[in-house]
């Protein structure tokens, strides 16, 4: 299942369209598939992960018995996706010391509007 956090980011286009693109998502109608999304990581290894929409196609996407992907971002490029993810790793750093940020975005007491 797809999951997008409550206080999603935005860089880019994506910033205008970002209903239209969630429902994209959550439908698998990706039309437009220059779209890029950032996510908790699917290895604990990275701090975050960032998809093309079209991976979002495949079947491993579509079970009911997939991992969830928590989406924290949306980037109409894949330069603006990275320049995302630095903010966000900076904003993590900066307000808890840690670069956790599933921690920092699941704890929510400590959020802030970017």
């Amino acid at each position: 299942m797809i999951v997008f956090h409550d206080k999603l980011r935005c860089m880019g286009k994506a910033k205008k369209k970002e209903r239209k693109i969630r429902k994209l998502v959550e439908k698998r109608k990706l039309r437009s598939l220059k779209y890029y999304c950032i996510a908790f990581p699917s290895n604990k290894e990275n701090i975050l992960d960032i998809y093309n929409m079209g991976e979002f196609l495949f079947a491993h996407y579509r079970k009911d018995t997939s991992e969830d992907v928590h989406i924290i971002g949306l980037a109409d490029s894949r330069d603006d996706a990275a320049e995302l993810v630095r903010e966000i790793i900076d904003e993590v750093y900066r307000e808890s010391g840690t670069f956790d940020v599933e921690r920092y975005f699941t704890d929510g007491d400590h959020l802030t509007d970017p």
